[in-house]
């Protein structure tokens, strides 16, 4: 009985006992509305940046309607890139939804997807709606999907970690991948990143061509026997009755489809994320304000365009950067260098040993420098102290969660969260806003939140003589 039981569980495990109500999908169509989730994988793979033991994070978007598997992207964790391009993809091959329906994960509160000036659902006019905090119970149709596609996939590779993995099984495959990595910098059980795509796409075209028993029932062409339709079916079965999918327009597959954030031009140069993009038709420009867009996978290059919409240029990173020297007088440095420092070499081997000579090799050794082993991220440490968990009631985690703020990735998205939630502020806000309201980033930007009528009232701007 939950009354009898409401001393001895909480939280969740006494929702588990008490009535619920069911959420009906009957009256909708395809693409009224996606939800989707992530999930750390169950298998280890060979990352592909420096081939050591990886767990990726799996993010999956789902139709409510009919189960289908719409979106997928394979990050390290659930952050805002991986929720991006999952969303990226849901849209470009399932279309374009009227509701995204996700938890209050990180990941989906950052201003470059619920941005009204600039976010990607503002763009594409979609509504953004979160589940109740602390109540999994409400988007149980969304982790039952992610369980069924991605504990099946890791449970096909030999690295899986699931809790139903053999143990003595498990520990067997930890000593052999370590000890091969160890000695060869590769392990024959760990499976490389192309192979892990390979099985959890296949898993999840498996997943959409078979019978879910949560979708109509039907009688089987070749067996004649009753059985569920498969999401897959049900899909083809709306678009056979006239339905057609909300495709994202041409003009949006390019940069459009992009996030943007408002930037400064200075001298043609913008600045996002601690990189300087420049170009030469920027010049005209000098002082405005221009809409940049950017690819979460590519940082080399940015797209400009006007606050009214019309494009620019592209700028690129450091594009007008230069050699401080031409490399061949640089390598015609280092070559005299290596010759002066092997003539007092020689010199030092005389003194001691007269008559002695020095043999060099024929062919000096070459060094090659990656890129990639250079930014390569910090390992974190695999053990680390836990960390004390209180058991609050579901009201108290409910309220706990509905505190936490979107994550800032600039001082001026921190400033117009401020602005519009002056109820949520502390005193570190007081003192934070104060000094940003006197710094030259505010000043540059003052006319551009004049304009969302977010300024700072009675702002003066500084006059230096």
């Amino acid at each position: 009985m939950p009354v009898r039981e409401a001393g001895r569980v909480t939280g969740n495990a006494l929702l588990h006992l008490r009535p619920y109500k069911l959420r009906r999908t009957d009256e909708l169509w395809p693409t009224d509305v996606y939800t989707a989730d992530g999930t750390t994988f169950d298998a280890e793979i060979q990352h592909p940046l420096h081939g050591q033991p990886w767990k990726p994070e799996v993010t999956l978007v789902i139709d409510v309607a009919t189960r289908r598997c719409v979106g997928l992207a394979i990050g390290e964790a659930e952050s805002a890139i991986t929720v991006l391009d999952a969303i990226r993809v849901a849209c470009l091959w399932g279309g374009i939804p009227c509701m995204f329906y996700c938890d209050n994960g990180s990941g989906y509160k950052i201003a470059l997807i619920s941005s009204v000036a600039s976010g990607m659902f503002a763009r594409l006019d979609i509504e953004m709606r979160n589940s109740i905090p602390g109540r999994p119970q409400g988007k149980g149709l969304m982790e039952r999907a992610v369980q069924s596609i991605c504990v099946a996939a890791a449970k096909r590779l030999t690295s899986c970690t699931h809790a139903d993995m053999d143990g003595d099984a498990g520990k067997k495959v930890f000593k052999i991948t370590r000890a091969e990595l160890k000695a060869f910098g590769k392990s024959r059980l760990l499976p490389t990143f192309e192979e892990f795509k390979n099985t959890i796409l296949a898993r999840v075209d498996e997943y959409n061509a078979t019978p879910h028993r949560a979708l109509p029932s039907i009688e089987d062409a070749a067996s004649g026997k009753r059985r569920h339709m498969t999401p897959d079916e049900l899909w083809r079965g709306f678009l056979e009755r006239g339905f057609t999918p909300v495709a994202v327009p041409e003009y949006l597959r390019g940069e459009l489809f992009m996030p943007g954030t408002p930037r400064k031009v200075r001298n043609g140069m913008v600045q996002l994320f601690n990189g300087t993009y420049f170009s030469q038709e920027l010049d005209d420009f000098h002082g405005d304000y221009v809409e940049v867009r950017y690819d979460v996978w590519d940082a080399s290059r940015v797209y400009c365009w006007t606050t009214s919409g019309e494009k620019i240029c592209t700028a690129e990173l450091d594009g007008n950067a230069m050699d401080y020297f031409p490399m061949p007088q640089i390598e015609a440095a280092r070559e005299r260098r290596a010759k002066g420092r092997i003539a007092r070499l020689l010199e030092k081997v005389e003194r001691v040993a007269p008559g002695a000579t020095l043999q060099l090799p024929e062919h000096p050794p070459t060094y090659t420098i990656l890129a990639d082993s250079i930014t390569q991220p910090t390992p974190v440490a695999s053990e680390l102290p836990q960390a004390v968990v209180l058991d609050m009631p579901a009201t108290a985690k409910a309220e706990a969660q509905q505190e936490k703020r979107p994550v800032f990735t600039a001082m001026q998205d921190r400033y117009s969260w401020l602005m519009q939630h002056r109820d949520r502020w502390t005193d570190a806000d007081h003192a934070w806003v104060e000094r940003y309201v006197g710094s030259d980033d505010y000043a540059d930007l003052h006319p551009y939140f004049e304009s969302r009528r977010i300024a700072w009232p009675g702002y003066a701007p500084a006059v230096h003589n």
